[in-house]
């Protein structure tokens, strides 16, 4: 076509005017939403207007108001806004509510005690083998990232202190938590487990590192190094 669709510009009385390749939904589809402009993607969210109302026009109607103006807004408020009703004005809260959480989500996932550890790695376990998983945290105690670092059979698994320094050299981490999962039976610490863990705390001081907690869980519960005063 010799232009790029993204600075393709129209005018349009309504979407039935523009051409079909153009429309919202098929250029979500063939360029992806990173191509669609803020009113291209909300008319995508919309579906359809209203009596009177183009459902392009009435998206760009609302985002020339400022989406940090429509999240002040509640329901009523947006029911004010003219061609909006009631399941418009549901979908745009919808979404904003949605932008919102993700805005939150992305200041990351903090970890201050090891019932949230507990909380953080109840998922991250498969069921039926024991794995042994490494959560890296910055200086504010907020999730870096996390690692499976070794899985083993039911009630057995295998690492080196080097496995789990590895990535925290990488990731330039203050603080580590590492934990392991018992499928069968209590989460009691083994001997094996007590001087594994002392072995990694002291490689941990060397490279400037804090192992913050081992927490061994389990269907009956949890076993936190940090609580029991063995770290």
């Amino acid at each position: 076509m010799g232009q790029a669709w993204d600075n393709l510009k129209y005018s349009y009385k309504s979407i039935k005017e523009i051409p079909e390749d153009l429309r919202p939904r098929e250029k979500l589809l063939k360029l992806g939403a990173e191509h669609l402009s803020d009113e291209e993607l909300l008319a995508v969210i919309l579906g359809s207007g209203t009596k009177g109302f183009d459902v392009l026009k009435l998206a760009k109607e609302l985002v020339s108001m400022g989406w940090e103006e429509l999240e002040k807004k509640d329901i009523g408020e947006l029911l004010k806004i003219k061609g909006l009703g009631l399941v418009k004005a549901l979908q745009v809260k919808a979404l904003i509510e949605l932008s919102k959480r993700l805005r939150l989500s992305k200041r990351g996932t903090f970890i201050r005690n090891p019932k949230e550890a507990v909380e953080f790695l109840r998922d991250k376990f498969d069921e039926r083998r024991e794995s042994l998983i490494a959560i890296f945290l910055d200086l504010s105690n907020r999730v870096l990232d996390y690692e499976v670092v070794a899985v083993g059979k039911v009630n057995t698994v295998f690492a080196e202190p080097k496995d789990i320094l590895f990535k925290a050299v990488k990731l330039s981490a203050n603080g580590i938590i590492i934990s392991h999962n018992h499928p069968q039976g209590e989460p009691s610490p083994s001997n094996d487990d007590i001087n594994f863990t002392e072995r990694l705390r002291k490689a941990c001081e060397l490279l400037g590192f804090e192992l913050l907690d081992h927490i061994i869980l389990s269907e009956e519960g949890y076993f936190s190094f940090k609580e029991e005063g063995l770290i």
